[in-house]
């Protein structure tokens, strides 16, 4: 399906999204939002409509039955996420309890292809690209539950910089992070098309060459940023996540970074294995040279050098304990989609060096060439 995508500063306001809601036939849809965001989107839009707001961080499939359920008091025709991750997921598992009222078809995305629920999805964030991609995450008893169905893929996305303006520093860094390692995932993964690789190319050139720019405030550089967002999920709807993504979930649920920083941190460790195995060197060496690199070899110090401009490498090593429950918690499906095996010993190692503190001379080498290239 082809999304209808609304693209420009200021585009959630009222005449933009009424004329999207009668494209799609909704004219009383459902709005899932945090209450902050539905106070910005009735400011934007003039528009009142019944609202869902109580779901978690972490999506629980059992809230996710009470929007459904909100949804048909209401007698709402469509649905309206506005915000980050969460509120996208928690809005596609509304629409896939509502294709099929049965939790146990849900449960394994067993969705009719042949029903119409639309979905505008209105990213808050810059990072997950989720309004680009048909799955959700979502829990059930504590365990994680991946959605994956086309029908999931929202009907039509605005994307509207100027939602950015008051993101916490922090949050905008971590963001980023997440972008730039779906578009690093994507290029490099298994399951790569010529497609995806032109999705993943934006996303990681739109970061990188945006994100002093982002961070400082720049308005334009914030239009490539939720660009940028918006691509990397086109290409890991395609392509999907490899490893970064994979060792990723539990850094955050152990050590407390966001999602996003999380995965950078892997990431430039799972770069340098990756070239010195030697056996996948053909997409590192495209992603340095459409960065400005000599060869693949810097683009492992490149990241590196992003992580200390950014204030985010600070970690220290954890205890043997911790590093076994990571190593153990690594979902072996994604692993499958990496370019090459890793076995538990090189997980375990490449977490020991992703958390060990970087020495003065590493230090020095990155951020020269982060400041040179990236900076």
């Amino acid at each position: 399906m082809v999304q209808q995508v609304v693209r420009g500063r200021g585009s959630l306001n009222g005449g933009s999204m009424a004329t999207l809601m009668q494209v799609l036939h909704m004219e009383r849809p459902l709005l899932v939002c945090g209450p902050r965001m539905a106070e910005v989107f009735l400011r934007r839009t003039g528009m009142t409509l019944p609202t869902f707001s109580g779901y978690h961080p972490n999506p629980d499939l059992a809230d996710c039955e009470a929007g459904a359920e909100l949804y048909r008091q209401e007698g709402c025709d469509g649905v309206i996420s506005l915000g980050g991750g969460s509120a996208m997921d928690t809005a596609k598992a509304v629409k896939a309890l509502l294709l099929t009222g049965d939790m146990a078809r849900v449960r394994t995305s067993d969705l009719p292809t042949d029903a119409y629920l639309p979905h505008i999805a209105i990213p808050g964030t810059a990072g997950t690209g989720a309004e680009a991609t048909p799955f959700a995450v979502v829990y059930v008893d504590g365990q994680k539950l991946s959605l994956d169905h086309p029908q999931l893929l929202p009907e039509a996305v605005v994307l509207d910089s100027s939602l950015l303006d008051t993101l916490p520093e922090y949050h905008r860094k971590a963001c980023a992070m997440d972008a730039l390692s779906q578009g690093i995932e994507s290029f490099w993964a298994k399951a790569a098309t010529a497609e995806s690789r032109v999705h993943a190319e934006k996303a990681i050139r739109d970061v990188v060459f945006n994100m002093s720019a982002y961070l400082s405030g720049d308005r334009d550089a914030q239009d490539a940023m939720l660009e940028a967002a918006y691509e990397s999920g086109c290409a890991i709807r395609i392509s999907r996540t490899t490893a970064a993504h994979a060792m990723s979930y539990q850094i955050t649920k152990l050590l407390g970074p966001a999602h996003g920083h999380a995965c950078m941190l892997t990431l430039p460790h799972l770069w340098a294995h990756l070239y010195e195995s030697g056996a996948q060197r053909e997409p590192l060496e495209k992603m340095a040279a459409m960065l400005g690199l000599p060869n693949g070899f810097y683009g492992s110090i490149l990241l590196q050098g992003l992580l200390l401009e950014m204030g985010l490498d600070s970690r220290s090593l954890p205890e043997d304990a911790v590093l076994d429950a990571l190593t153990d918690s690594v979902n072996a499906q994604r692993l499958g989609n990496h370019p090459e095996a890793l076995s538990a010993e090189a997980l375990r190692q490449i977490y020991a060096d992703a958390l060990t503190p970087m020495d003065w001379g590493t230090k020095e080498a990155a951020l020269a060439l982060w400041r040179q290239y990236g900076g």
